[in-house]
């Protein structure tokens, strides 16, 4: 399957790999299909990107890879929802903001993208009773190197 995308330019997909996030991500409820590509090779960044819409794509980032205890207690009707019963079968991704300047990266602690690997399903979920933030900073250049991002 060939996609058009802004970033990327035309690229060819296995359809078997595209999630379908049931009720879109948060403020693109329309937009239900993603792919995740590579952002660069070694980098723990990720696009995910809207396979319908060209212009649409997320940098995540699994969460473990900066806050090794986080845990998303994802409740049990939408792990039920994407037909999972043990948490830990899910795939776990934050969305990431990045400063224009590259100054400061952020995630998304408090929204995560679950997702189940074996059907290809997923959603956007909100932690509620979370000590989690929306804006929990990977690096700053006050504090750690933003090199990642180029």
């Amino acid at each position: 399957m060939n996609i058009d995308t802004i970033r990327f330019g035309n690229i060819e997909i296995e359809e078997e790999k595209v999630i379908t996030i049931v009720e879109g991500m948060f403020g693109f409820p329309g937009r239900h299909r993603y792919i995740i590509l590579e952002h660069k090779e070694g980098s723990p960044f990720r696009w995910f990107q809207c396979v319908d819409d060209p212009s649409l794509a997320f940098v995540i980032i699994d969460p473990e890879m900066f806050q090794p205890q986080y845990r998303a207690a994802v409740p049990k009707e939408h792990l039920l929802a994407l037909g999972l019963q043990d948490p830990l079968q899910a795939a776990v991704f934050v969305v990431v903001n990045i400063a224009s300047d590259h100054s400061m990266i952020t995630a998304n602690l408090e929204g995560p993208v679950v997702v189940n690997p074996e059907k290809m399903v997923g959603r956007q979920i909100v932690l509620s009773d979370s000590s989690y933030s929306t804006r929990h900073v990977i690096c700053s250049r006050e504090g750690e190197r933003c090199s990642e991002t180029g």
